[in-house]
């Protein structure tokens, strides 16, 4: 038996133990990145500003395998070594370490726990910005953890970049972004004018928008911020690691990332609002988006150049203290002993193996709960009419409202019905109709994401008040509208807006629009299901109150109940 034991391995057996220690549990494990990137992807698609998000997973893997390369030695943890290597390290200094270590594992499997529940939740929530970076951090942290396993602190501290990068695609939160990005987007429509009025070109400003002689320029831009500021920010911290720039370079980067994106932002709307001024606002159909990455890609060009020059320029004595680093690294690497090399090999080789395949065949346990979760509350017939809005077309002041491609791109919705026209009391009232067939997840992130207080602060109009849910009944079902007060050209705007789930026995209005209701939906497992909204916008009237008595009163003429129940497909 002994002498069995001492004979040499075979190549085939070599390459079945590599295959099983190694190559196995990394494809297990890369089942956690695919699903995060795959629910991170729906905001990548749905919401144009991240769309850049497709191309983060790809450069984090070549900056990670960059990082590869010129990865430092591996390191036992200083507390094993101890134990391995007597003396060299005194018993304070192992026990500091251990107990960071324990806490990074406790971290770990805190965050590996989590994935449960994160995962139920986030199956329906990919656009909510609080689970979305939950969701990331945990994966970040469990993929760190197995980077120390592998390697050690070193190896933590030389792929953190390349782990965490993937943050840099994950949504804002809303507050954050919307201050920002509308905030720029101002200072960017103020500046255009400005610049249009040396030109001698007539233009004002009207929130993000641009007046001008031959209509507004900026209505298809209204609910999507500053073009290329987020897609900017991510180029800024990729060409810094790209480049192993020091971080007082790398945040000098970010700041001049900004500045770019805030300069070719003026650069492209002065272009759009010229052209549209002289040849008219169709014209922007076939310049915007050739405009928007001729932008894109010219700032990405300069930053390129200043990383490049921030490189050259880089401190020649630490260049000279990381090249020594990585020549000491592989002395110690090359003065191992082999049976030091064979602890290394147990340590810090199989115990990443098992980690790994853990983890991924806990990932698979968390999706397959998913299903199995969602699919068990199945809604086959809800029993809820459906509803839908009628244009009142024989009104002789009625005019349909005509949307461009681009919005109706951004919209994405499968029916609807817009109109505006004037009451017999002299008001005006302006409706939008929106439905949203239950065909992906997709489909419910577009009705959640174009809402009043998403898109009418951006066309120049700002909210007064914000009077929550108003239940107004028609026939049998009650619809909970949403009620604003806005101010526009100093007059007030009444916007009634009402979200609509198929089948949903108790509508409370915007369903999953906040936490508390996105939570609920989780609960009865909602996962992919019809929406429809109507958005009413009136004016002429004094107060909310006598907005609420006229949208009572003539609210049942706009809408038609379906005869038949239907059913909710998933």
């Amino acid at each position: 038996m002994p002498s069995t034991l001492n004979q040499p391995l075979s190549p085939g057996t070599t390459r079945s133990s590599n295959l099983l220690k190694m190559w196995l549990p990394l494809a297990f494990f890369g089942v956690l990145w695919a699903d995060l990137i795959r629910q991170l992807g729906y905001t990548w698609e749905a919401d144009e500003q991240y769309a850049f998000g497709w191309f983060v997973p790809f450069l984090a893997l070549g900056l990670f395998w960059r990082r590869w390369m010129t990865r430092p030695a591996a390191s036992l943890p200083e507390g094993r070594r101890q134990k391995a290597e007597d003396g060299w390290q005194t018993p304070h200094s192992a026990s500091k370490f251990q107990l960071s270590a324990f806490s990074f594992q406790l971290c770990a499997i805190f965050c590996a726990l989590a994935l449960l529940p994160l995962r139920v939740v986030y199956e329906i929530n990919p656009d909510w910005p609080l689970c979305s970076w939950v969701m990331a951090l945990s994966v970040v942290a469990i993929s760190l953890y197995a980077v120390f396993l592998a390697g050690g602190w070193k190896w933590v501290r030389h792929f953190a970049f390349p782990v965490c990068f993937i943050l840099a695609a994950v949504q804002w939160p809303y507050r954050i972004e919307h201050g920002l990005t509308q905030g720029l987007m101002r200072v960017v429509a103020a500046s255009t004018v400005e610049l249009l009025g040396w030109f001698n070109i007539p233009a004002f400003q009207h929130g993000n928008l641009i007046e001008v002689s031959t209509g507004v320029v900026g209505i298809s831009e209204a609910c999507s911020g500053i073009r290329s500021f987020q897609s900017t920010f991510m180029a800024a911290l990729f060409l810094g690691e790209l480049n192993q720039l020091r971080w007082t370079r790398r945040l000098l980067l970010l700041a001049g990332g900004v500045a770019m994106a805030f300069c070719f932002n003026v650069v492209r709307t002065v272009t759009l609002t010229w052209r549209a001024s002289a040849a008219g606002i169709a014209a922007l159909e076939k310049w915007h988006d050739p405009a928007g990455l001729l932008i894109f890609f010219a700032c990405f060009a300069c930053l390129w150049a200043v990383a490049v020059w921030f490189r050259k320029r880089q401190d020649q004595r630490t260049t000279g203290l990381r090249t020594t680093d990585q020549s000491s690294g592989s002395s110690t690497v090359s003065s191992l002993s082999a049976s030091d090399g064979e602890r290394l090999g147990v340590r810090c080789n199989l115990q990443p193996s098992f980690f790994l395949l853990a983890v991924g065949c806990w990932a698979i346990l968390c999706l397959v709960t998913t299903e199995v979760w969602y699919r068990s509350h199945e809604v086959k017939d809800a029993g809820v009419f459906h509803w839908s809005a009628v244009l009142p077309e024989g009104n002789p002041t009625f005019q349909k409202i005509d949307m461009e491609p681009r919005t109706l791109q951004l919209l994405s919705f499968d029916s609807g019905a817009t109109g505006k026209w004037q009451q017999a009391d002299g008001t005006q009232w302006t409706l939008y109709f929106f439905r949203w067939l239950p065909r992906s997840i997709e489909s419910v992130i577009m009705s959640r994401i174009h809402r009043p207080d998403r898109c009418l602060p951006a066309a120049g109009l700002e909210q007064v008040s914000d009077s929550g849910i108003k239940y107004f009944t028609v026939g049998n079902l009650k619809l909970p509208f949403r009620r604003y007060v806005y101010e526009e050209d100093g007059k007030p705007l009444f916007v009634f807006f009402c979200q609509w789930e198929d089948g949903d026995e108790k509508q409370l209005g915007l369903q999953g629009s906040n936490q508390t209701d996105r939570l609920r939906s989780v609960w009865v497992g909602r996962r992919v299901v019809g929406d429809q909204s109507l958005e009413l916008l009136m004016t002429g009237y004094a107060t909310l109150d006598e907005a609420d008595r006229a949208l009572a009163q003539h609210l049942p003429e706009l809408i038609h109940l379906d005869d038949q129940p239907t059913t909710t497909r998933k």
